[in-house]
């Protein structure tokens, strides 16, 4: 035998090495030019040099840009070749990152990095890392500053490339760049322990194991982070700097499993964005590459150029956007957590209850440990916040917190789901949240209200936009068979036409908190409707608040905080006949004590609240 022919390392079908030093590839090694453009789509595309020092190239692709000052997103794009083979001028990308381009109406930047094993893991995600580096970079390439839209920017890849993807939205956490979407296709991620369908035979997890082997030799393993995102000790997915993510499989793929683990423990994790999924049914690895022209192929091409390019009809950012396909994608508050029983920090128990069969509303519980009988505790009706259209009663926010303060207090907590905008708009959640209050004013509607709740105590509270529905729910009250004995309003989402105190006065300070209200309440006259300006000139009195105690609180840092500190005054100048208090926490902004729970100033607050909650008689001394 030639000694030259002798294979050192056999890792087919996708290379081998010879014992001379020789590499060869047996997949991925055909290139194909750019085009100029192509006669098909139309799409240009061309190469560059991103780093002289490391050889890091890429081709660009430019679909027709739209007329200025119109931008496209871009979408930086990581072959697969389990990190050794495949290429960015492949002849098998060039025509599926063309047509997604055209598709998509994207201008995507696919990065050529080094591979092994000339140049072993992690070089090739520094490389990747260092191309998203210089596209966020304004001047680098005409294409990029004249067409692109660094606002929307995007990472994708399939195979080893979707692993890179994952590992590039990680590693922007804490850093200058903003990642908008990630594509996940066909991920490579693997693990120690077989799950799902995967093979348990060793000789049948070999091809996995080998590749990652060969192309990280430094790794600890298959439960290393950077092929097991979801292995014990992996960084928390929550640390995901992106606000969507798609993730596609394939049916009979031996990494599908591996994709819908991922998928699930992102969802699962606390990260506040939204999660896609995709399973092409018959299909088996990146075959939309190796079949471009079936059936399947197309419908994921439209799935993930749709994903993409969604078109944005409405953006409330940092809450919620809406598309124009009708789809909405909230951004924040989206985690929810499972009630506790009981919480084995306070012993606390919580649970859910559905409180209208025909709107949905519904409710979680809390009860700390019962007073003996004939004791009872008082009810506390709280409604949580969100500018009305984020956040739920179920929220991973909102539940320890609520978990806490019925500890701390030792009232029975009753946190209302009502229903959001933009699917319902103002009032329906007053009205929910009024149906709610009558719920639990009935007898015998749940035991735990029956056994345990002093409906003598019924209290209401919330934050921001739910602190405005307590300030609501006890106006309505006045005339009614309901009875109120004291609300708490935190921060509370309150505004008005004309700036107070040290409110900004330009209309682009003041245009978030407006834009707000116009999206949630597009029936109201504006910003001195009673609905958020209760002080407002022409609003019902606030002597006809049907509680007796009140307590305000506000955020120094708070943009809210001088209409708190003018309801305060308002209500304490009206001729009401109760005691309100007031609250102020230094150095803090909005919510903070749900930011920042451990946080000094929350364990006052906390403090504060719950000792108001719990005290008979007159003002906090």
């Amino acid at each position: 035998m030639d000694s030259n022919n002798e294979v050192a390392h056999d890792l087919s079908p996708l290379l081998r090495i010879y014992k001379d030093g020789r590499i060869e590839r047996l997949l991925g090694t055909a290139t194909v030019p750019p085009s100029d453009p192509d006669p098909q789509t139309g799409v240009s595309s061309k190469d560059l040099l991103i780093s002289p020092s490391t050889g890091v190239s890429a081709r660009l692709y430019l679909p027709k840009p739209p007329p200025p000052p119109q931008k496209l997103p871009i979408l930086v794009y990581f072959h697969g070749g389990g990190f050794c083979i495949g290429t960015a001028f492949s002849a098998t990308y060039h025509p599926f990152l063309n047509s997604l381009a055209a598709e998509a109406n994207v201008l995507i930047v696919s990065v050529d990095y080094r591979r092994a094993p000339e140049h072993l893991l992690p070089v090739a995600f520094d490389d990747c890392w260092a191309a998203l580096q210089w596209v966020a970079a304004t001047g680098n390439d005409p294409w990029l500053t004249e067409h692109g839209d660094l606002y929307k920017l995007m990472v994708a890849g399939d195979s080893a490339g979707a692993n890179i993807a994952h590992q590039m939205a990680m590693k922007a956490n804490g850093s200058d760049l903003s990642i908008y979407s990630a594509v996940l296709i066909h991920p490579f991620f693997w693990g120690v322990e077989p799950i799902g369908n995967e093979p348990k035979e060793p000789a049948r997890r070999g091809m996995a194991e080998g590749i990652w082997k060969f192309v990280c030799p430094s790794s600890s393993g298959c439960d290393d982070p950077l092929i097991n995102p979801t292995a014990e000790g992996a960084p928390s997915l929550k640390e995901l700097a992106c606000r969507r993510v798609l993730v596609c499989v394939a049916e009979k793929d031996m990494l599908r499993d591996r994709g819908w683990s991922y998928y699930h423990a992102l969802a699962s994790s606390g990260w506040e964005g939204v999660v896609e999924m995709m399973e092409s049914e018959g299909e088996d690895h990146v075959f939309y590459l190796i079949n471009p022209t079936c059936e399947n192929a197309g419908a994921l091409l439209k799935r993930v150029a749709a994903f993409l390019n969604r078109e944005v009809a409405h953006d409330l950012s940092p809450l919620l956007r809406i598309y124009k396909d009708g789809r909405i994608e909230r951004l924040l508050g989206t985690a929810t957590v499972p009630p506790s029983d009981p919480d084995p920090q306070t012993g606390v128990s919580s649970k859910d209850l559905l409180i209208s069969p025909s709107t949905g509303v519904s409710a979680r519980l809390y009860l700390p440990k019962p007073p003996p009988p004939p004791q009872k505790l008082p009810i506390l009706v709280y409604f949580h916040g969100g500018g009305f259209c984020i956040e739920t009663a179920f929220s991973a926010t909102y539940h320890p917190f609520l978990n806490s303060l019925a500890a701390e207090a030792n009232v029975l907590i009753v946190s209302v789901d009502y229903r959001r905008a933009p699917e319902h708009l103002l009032p329906v959640a007053f009205d929910d949240c009024w149906a709610a209050l009558q719920w639990v004013a009935a007898t015998g509607n749940d035991p735990w209200l029956t056994e345990h709740g002093d409906l003598s105590k019924l209290m209401v509270a919330g934050d921001s936009a739910g602190a405005t529905i307590a300030h609501q729910m006890a106006m309505k009250a006045n005339g009614s068979d309901l009875s109120i004995y004291s609300a708490v309003l935190i921060h509370p989402f309150f505004w008005g036409v004309e700036p107070i105190g040290n409110e900004p006065k330009e209309p682009a300070g003041r245009g978030m908190v407006e834009g707000i209200w116009k999206f949630v309440c597009p029936s109201s006259s504006g910003c001195d409707d009673p609905l958020i300006n209760p002080t407002a000139e022409g609003a019902p009195s606030l002597k006809e608040l049907a509680c007796r105690r009140v307590l305000v609180c506000v955020a120094e840092k708070d943009m809210l905080r001088d209409r708190g500190w003018s309801y305060y005054h308002a209500l304490a100048s009206s001729g009401w006949e109760g005691v309100v208090e007031m609250m102020e926490s230094e150095g803090e902004g909005h919510v903070f004590y749900l930011i920042n729970p451990t946080c000094e100033n929350a364990g006052a607050f906390l403090k504060r609240v719950a000792a108001f909650l719990n005290r008979e008689g007159g003002p906090f001394l």
